[in-house]
């Protein structure tokens, strides 16, 4: 009941830190590629309630599918987005073949998982992994850059900031909900992680109050 109640409260969480990014920061740049994190963010309320609806209303066995396409959106999104971002042609082109890799994984996986009745672990573990090898990129471009001295009024990188914290611990997690899903510690890894995924939104609220949108990302 406690993790029931908890996905209630992230689920508001999420609504509160959708409204405050668009107040702060999508009137202010709607020119900026990074106003699809808002659409996102929108994306992902809307998916949660409805993913809560189907399982209390319609007493739905399953609503997998509805994550399998969410997390394939999530991954291509923020994968293009650093593919975007980064200068260097290098760096481009590696964030180009995992976006590449991770499409041909996903389409694969649809032979080794059932779409309608699991969720797609093995390739959230790959897109979250390669979802931070790309913000490592970034951050490694902006550290031996003069965009080090104003990386706190950037979106991008209370965005990755975000993501490591949340991408990083899930993919342990994620390979122990595979492996081990009948443990009796299951239920307290949930709990860690409902507490990653409130740092997350907590992080891109500071990111959206802070950052100066018109500024180079």
């Amino acid at each position: 009941m406690l993790l029931e109640n908890i996905k209630y409260i992230l689920i508001a969480f999420q609504f509160v830190t959708a409204i405050v990014g668009t107040f702060y920061y999508y009137y202010k740049s709607k020119s900026s590629l990074l106003k699809y994190i808002l659409y996102f963010l929108w994306y992902t309320c809307f998916n949660d309630v409805l993913g809560l609806s189907i399982q209390i209303f319609f007493e739905a066995p399953s609503n997998f599918y509805l994550y399998n396409i969410y997390q394939f959106i999530r991954f291509v999104l923020l994968l293009y987005i650093y593919r975007s971002c980064v200068k260097k042609i290098v760096y481009i082109k590696i964030i180009s073949v995992l976006i590449g890799c991770y499409i041909s994984c996903y389409i694969i996986n649809f032979f080794i998982e059932s779409f309608w009745d699991d969720y797609f672990i093995n390739t959230f573990i790959i897109g979250a992994s390669f979802l931070t090898i790309a913000i490592f990129l970034y951050l490694f471009e902006v550290l031996h850059s003069n965009k080090i001295l104003y990386i706190s009024e950037s979106l991008l990188f209370w965005l990755s900031f975000a993501n490591l914290i949340y991408f990083v611990p899930n993919i342990p997690f994620y390979i122990i909900r595979k492996y081990y899903s009948t443990s009796s510690t299951i239920p307290y890894i949930f709990m860690v992680n409902y507490f990653l995924i409130l740092a997350h939104y907590t992080i891109l609220i500071l990111g959206f109050i802070w950052s100066k949108p018109k500024i180079k990302q």
